[in-house]
């Protein structure tokens, strides 16, 4: 039966390539069918060659934050890699390899190679497309990042010439048209057009081999070598690796057929990884959509390829387990497997741009992780850490490293502009904390909807922030523009306090009073003091209190609030507070007294920046306290660098 396209099919592949496992080299054949679906002329095309950012140490890669540990590696061990266009035609032959020019859009930096522009003999119409014949041979690098080998191992992202996008007038809001095609920077992922792939691997016959797609050919070739034909459609990547040692282990779910690669020693491992893989898909397709595609490939890289790990690709991911992970860090496995597999909606069925605007897919990714964990892996977000009698799980190491940098920057910014370290903030952490507290304020049902709204109208396509906030607006009935002009596009904190309680005896009435006049309670003129609940006494007979409770909003960024007020008599009574002044007082006046108070009890708004100033007592359990400030000083440490390879 006839499958219509999932996808604008833009930018379609056949790729023949072998792989020489002595010199650790590339040689490709690529046949690349592109469509021009703008209303513009095209008169020169954009390729990525990513494999040059390991071609020297002056690459704009290599010369990106925290890479130098990276250099020194590549030097060590002659690790360098690179790509190089051998041929480029067209299909009628004219040849076009005199015609290439590396470019630098992003930085200007000519040692950079990453970004090749093709030169057309003439312009490429409307609506029309034309197909490319391009050989290409490369080199591939020592795992420092994503891509390369170590030993017999490799892990292959990122290795072909790879077309970008071009982008019409009004797309993502472009003003004109343009190629949206960037340097590959340390700090910054990956933007591409859907497709069809049918890659063909050839290389030693005691390799195994997974890639992206389902697997529709084995031949051996007579030479001591066999080649593997993967195919998939609609996807806008292609990744694949090889080992001689993989142990395959095969699963089942609905529809997929799921597929574990280890190595032998953690083999294991299978279950937990597959099952994380399993939940993932259960929660994403009744919290988001289907999961349209019918394989999903987990890699378990090999140990010294650990950079390699915690990557996503379409229908492929790599997860990160080895046995010298502590016991404390009880879910960490699982943790990486859920992540990486969401990214298959948020990055792969929702195609954004992870040069720009990387929380859209980090973001949401992290979001849904924390969900999953707490649904399949226990109470609230999964414990991922235990230590020391504390139950660390993953929003709140998230959240300890938010707290520390939350004034640093904003949201929406290109990856590799985040100059004061905060690209892990800003794009994970931040906007995950966001979600969930959107989700806190609008309630579940909402969010779900809201989720499901955004796949169905943005899969297979290129969203930006304002189509996401638009899908919220709609969805949840609301202008929430306040509430985002201020989170994601402004660098303002949100931090509310119990500044103050006070607590004084109500004096008796002494004086001269005329026969009929009403003694007036104390009362303040602040237009900030909310008088909620005198209560009415016999003034002769019982002693009355008029208690004071003072929240502070020092941060710039207003939520609505809620604060729980304590008595000492058990009564507890929970106000409402839109949060917009910087402060507001309640006042009592009871015969009992205010002995505690507490802004967000719940802990809905996890973007407050500031915990420990959300509560105070009157009479302080040390105890209590010093448990409490244990835990939170814990989690602000700087261990979830530890935790920081997810992509």
């Amino acid at each position: 039966m006839f499958q219509p396209p999932l996808s604008p099919r833009i930018a379609s592949y056949q790729i023949a390539v072998r792989l020489d496992t002595k010199q650790k080299k590339l040689y490709g054949h690529e046949i690349l069918n592109w469509k021009n679906s703008s209303p513009d002329y095209i008169s020169n095309l954009y390729f990525h060659l990513y494999l040059n950012a390991f071609r020297n140490n002056q690459s704009t890669f290599l010369q990106g934050p925290g890479s130098q540990d990276d250099v020194e590696f590549l030097e060590e061990v002659d690790g360098w890699g690179w790509i190089n266009v051998t041929k480029i035609e067209l299909e009628n032959g004219t040849d076009l390899t005199d015609n290439c020019t590396f470019i630098q859009p992003d930085d200007q930096n000519s040692f950079d190679n990453t970004v090749l522009q093709v030169n057309l003999p003439q312009s490429l119409p409307p609506n029309s497309s034309l197909t490319l014949k391009i050989d290409f041979e490369a080199k591939l690098p020592r795992v420092v990042a994503r891509t390369g080998y170590e030993d017999d191992f490799y892990m292959i992202g990122q290795w072909f010439p790879k077309i970008g996008v071009y982008e019409p007038a009004g797309m993502r809001q472009a003003p004109r048209g343009h190629w949206n095609c960037h340097q590959f920077h340390a700090s910054s992922e990956f933007y591409a057009d859907y497709g069809n792939y049918e890659v063909t691997i050839t290389l030693p016959y005691e390799y195994q081999v997974g890639a992206t797609g389902s697997k529709i050919a084995e031949t051996e070739q007579g030479d001591s070598t066999k080649s593997f034909t993967y195919y998939c459609e609609d996807v806008h990547d292609f990744a694949w690796t090889a080992d001689t040692d993989f142990h395959i282990t095969e699963a089942q779910w609905q529809q997929v057929t799921l597929y574990f690669y280890s190595q032998p020693l953690h083999s294991g491992q299978a279950q937990r990884h597959l099952q994380a893989a399993k939940n993932t898909l259960q929660y994403c397709s009744e919290w988001v959509g289907p999961y349209p595609y019918s394989t999903l490939t987990i890699v378990d890289p090999q140990y010294r390829a650990f950079e390699s790990s915690g990557m996503e690709y379409p229908t492929l991911i790599t997860a990160g387990t080895f046995w010298l992970i502590p016991s404390a860090i009880k879910l960490f496995p699982e943790d990486v497997v859920v992540h990486e597999t969401v990214h298959n909606y948020f990055y792969g069925i929702i195609g954004s741009n992870e040069f720009e605007e990387a929380w859209l897919d980090e973001g949401l990714t992290t979001y849904m992780e924390y969900k999953i964990m707490a649904q399949y892996y226990g109470h609230e977000g999964g414990t991922l850490l235990s230590l020391f009698d504390l139950n660390i799980d993953q929003r709140q190491l998230d959240w300890g490293s938010y707290q520390s940098m939350a004034n640093y920057d904003v949201m929406v910014k290109n990856s590799w502009q985040y100059e004061r370290g905060g690209y892990g903030v800003f794009s994970y952490f931040k906007p995950a904390l966001m979600l969930l507290t959107l989700e806190n304020y609008l309630g579940q049902d909402i969010m779900k909807q809201i989720l499901q709204q955004y796949y169905e109208q943005f899969k297979f396509r290129h969203p930006n922030s304002t189509d996401f906030i638009t899908i919220v607006n709609q969805t949840s009935g609301q202008n929430l523009d306040w509430f985002f002009d201020q989170v994601v596009y402004s660098s303002k904190i949100l931090d509310y306090k119990v500044d103050k309680i006070s607590v004084r005896r109500k004096s008796k009435p002494l004086g001269i009073f005329s026969e009929h006049q009403e003694m007036e309670s104390d009362t303040s003129d602040s237009s900030q003091e909310t008088d909620t609940s005198i209560t009415a006494i016999d003034r002769d007979s019982v002693t009355t209190y008029i208690s004071k409770v003072t929240v502070v909003r020092e941060g710039e960024v207003y939520f609505p609030e809620e604060v729980l007020i304590k008595f000492d008599n058990g009564e507890e009574v929970l106000e409402k507070w839109d949060g917009r002044d910087r402060y507001i007082v309640y006042r009592y006046e009871k015969p009992v007294k205010v002995i505690s108070a507490e802004v967000d009890p719940q802990r809905k708004i996890w973007l407050d920046c500031n915990f420990l100033n959300n509560g105070k007592t009157v009479e302080i359990n040390h105890a209590a306290r010093y448990k409490y400030l244990l835990r939170w000083l814990f989690w602000m440490q700087n261990i979830l660098q530890s935790f920081s390879i997810f992509n």
